[in-house]
């Protein structure tokens, strides 16, 4: 991940090059390639590079294109060059241009309607002199952060929340609101930050200052193609076909090219079919595995893991789970304002990106995508009902449970499929069914506090869903724009680029997403088992034992390790959310008793229910203290 930054003033007084220096030194964490920096009149660019594409090497940014004054700044990819490059013609750049130079051809040529076509992971930000309009968009997936800051007399929007807060000298002032609904574990904020002054673009959404006003928009909306009747054999064959495209999109880059290897479905899909690719020529070297075992837990993989190996002809290179020294999540928020690394993540990816047997890679591909897109829900079947297609509506609900009686499938034809038509409550939980509905505040925040920021009537907030082509497609979209994504996404994007890498997921492919956006729903979830579609599209492809595993690996016990941990250094009355009054110590105590016995039982089957509470409660004590300053 590169990462960018600008300042844009709007009465017209010059950026200075003391204020992008201060914002280039507040951001020491990135830039691994190099920091360029732009002035022209109001306006100032950076640009802390990463390049991790033959395209990139000799790339300068901001960059422009012939015939016109604007400048961009990219963090991020184009997955689909070529068919760009073919949509502008004559006067496109050439063929080898950067990324970026077409991506800003596109957009001076095809206007805001480019981004749809835009096929890849990026966050931009277009500067035009003579319109002295500033234009900022992020890709729909939402893997490249953009946040911005706006006081009336400037505009400043950056990757990284440190580079404004400290580059720009802003005022240390808390949002308690997203602070209580990232401590209730309900967060629904798509634009809030921890920080009052600094606001999230969300992903699919795009920023235009222009004549002295912000104004923000959802690109991103639609409409997606409706495969519902198309037969599971052409399913089959385009999901194949556009999962090839990413993979292959996946591996342009300038060093080896890096996989992570779980043993799930999904990271051993993008290994064992890349290798394919590989033998069939279609991509120019083979990638690399890495599998992150953790020895003697009841989460480690190590036997599917090893399946992947044989069937795919391939020895990952493994690396065991480590905790990592006791004063890094402090120095991590410390060196960058972010929330410390989730215990898992930190595991994984910090052993990972500093193996020196990775042989130079920047790239790493993950299965991120696969239980987004691919897992399948219900969500489908009031759509059947409303388009009168009640006997597969019968078949689906009498074919996943043929041991229930006529009457309990018929319940459920009417729970799943009717009600949500008719009782508002039902629907939003079909759009949404990771979130809790509940106005009921959560018993370890104390209702006093919770009054006091308004937590209730932010929830109610919460903005509504596109109109697209059914509930399924609804359930679908805010499956990957979801506004918790980014608490566990920003702080794992930022650590690996600290460290010179780049994460990509294939599976989240914009190609391939608008493919799973119209996909028929009796294909993802076939009766109760899940990704119905990717096992019989990968048949050959993994091993038996992977393909049909109905299993997931249970990394709770790591977080409630590295949580008990915490608090055996800084007890729970201890932590700064609670000496504030926000957190009911008790409650926390209780659920911290029940994780002890469930890690004491040997961390089998599901982890305690609200454990989270605890590890977040530790994030923001940890946040408040070395990020905020508390």
């Amino acid at each position: 991940m590169s990462a960018i930054a600008g300042i844009v003033w709007l009465d017209g007084r010059p950026a200075e090059a003391a204020t992008l220096d201060a914002m280039r030194r507040a951001t020491p964490f990135l830039g691994a390639d190099g920091v360029d920096a732009w002035r022209d009149g109001p306006a100032g660019l950076l640009r802390f590079a990463l390049r991790s594409t033959p395209q990139s090497l000799t790339e300068t940014q901001p960059c422009g294109v012939e015939g016109s004054d604007a400048r961009i700044v990219m963090d991020g990819r184009l997955d689909n060059r070529d068919e760009i490059l073919g949509r502008l013609g004559a006067g496109a750049p050439a063929k080898a241009a950067p990324d970026a130079q077409i991506a800003l051809a596109a957009l001076e040529r095809l206007g805001e309607g480019a981004l749809d076509a835009f096929a890849g992971d990026f966050a931009l930000a277009v500067w035009r002199p003579g319109r002295r309009q500033l234009f900022c968009a992020r890709s729909n997936g939402g893997w490249r952060p953009l946040l911005w800051t706006f006081d009336g007399r400037r505009l400043a929007f950056a990757t990284e929340p440190r580079t404004l807060v400290e580059g720009l000298g802003l005022p240390r002032r808390l949002n308690e609101g997203f602070a209580a609904e990232f401590l209730a574990i309900r967060v629904t904020s798509p634009s809030d930050t921890l920080w009052k002054d600094v606001q999230r673009l969300p992903p699919g959404f795009s920023l235009t200052l222009e004549n002295g006003q912000v104004r923000t928009r959802r690109w991103y909306d639609g409409p997606f193609e409706d495969l519902t009747g198309v037969s599971e054999a052409e399913h089959v064959e385009r999901f194949r076909a556009l999962l090839d495209q990413s993979l292959i999109a996946a591996h342009r880059s300038a060093t080896p090219v890096a996989a992570q290897l779980s043993g799930g479905l999904d990271s051993s899909t993008v290994v064992c079919r890349g290798l394919e690719l590989y033998r069939a020529g279609r991509i120019d070297a083979p990638l690399r595995a890495v599998s992150t075992r953790y020895y003697g837990d009841a989460c480690d993989e190590g036997a599917w893991i090893e399946a992947v190996e044989r069937q795919a002809g391939v020895s990952s290179i493994q690396v065991a789970a480590a905790p990592g020294a006791a004063g890094e999540p402090a120095d991590w928020c410390r060196t960058t304002y972010q929330l410390p690394l989730r215990p898992s993540v930190h595991c994984t990816e910090t052993p990972i990106s500093r193996l020196p047997a990775l042989g130079g890679a920047k790239v790493i591909l993950t299965g991120e995508g696969g239980d987004d897109w691919l897992g399948g829900t219900h969500s489908h079947w009031p759509d059947l009902f409303v388009r009168g297609r009640w006997g597969r509506l019968f078949d689906e609900t009498f074919g996943a449970r043929p041991d229930r009686s006529a009457a309990a499938n018929l319940r459920t034809i009417v729970s799943e499929a009717v009600l949500p038509l008719l009782v508002p409550i039902r629907r939003q939980r079909v759009q949404r069914p990771n979130l809790n509905f509940s106005t009921a505040v959560p018993p370890w925040v104390r209702s006093g506090w919770a009054d006091d920021v308004g937590l209730v009537a932010r929830w109610r907030a919460m903005p509504d869903l596109p109109r697209l082509g059914g509930l399924a497609q609804q359930q679908r979209y805010w499956s990957s724009t979801y506004p918790r994504k980014h608490i566990n996404l920003d702080n794992t994007l930022t650590y690996v680029a600290s460290q010179g890498m780049e994460l990509r997921h294939p599976l989240h492919d914009q190609r391939l997403v608008k493919f799973f956006m119209g996909c028929d729903g009796g294909l993802l979830r076939r009766g109760l088992e899940r990704k119905h579609l990717l096992r019989v599209a990968m048949r050959g492809t993994l091993p038996e034992q992977v393909r049909t595993r109905q299993t997931k690996a249970n990394m709770s016990s790591s977080i409630l390790t590295l949580a008990r941990r915490r608090l055996a250094e800084r007890p729970i009355e201890a932590l700064a959310p609670v000496r504030l009054g926000w957190l009911d110590a008790q409650a926390l105590r209780t659920i911290e008793a029940t994780v002890g016995g469930w890690i004491a039982d040997g961390a089998v089957g599901p982890a305690p229910g609200n454990y989270a509470a605890v590890w977040n409660a530790i994030s923001i004590d940890l946040w408040l203290e070395h990020a905020f300053g508390l």
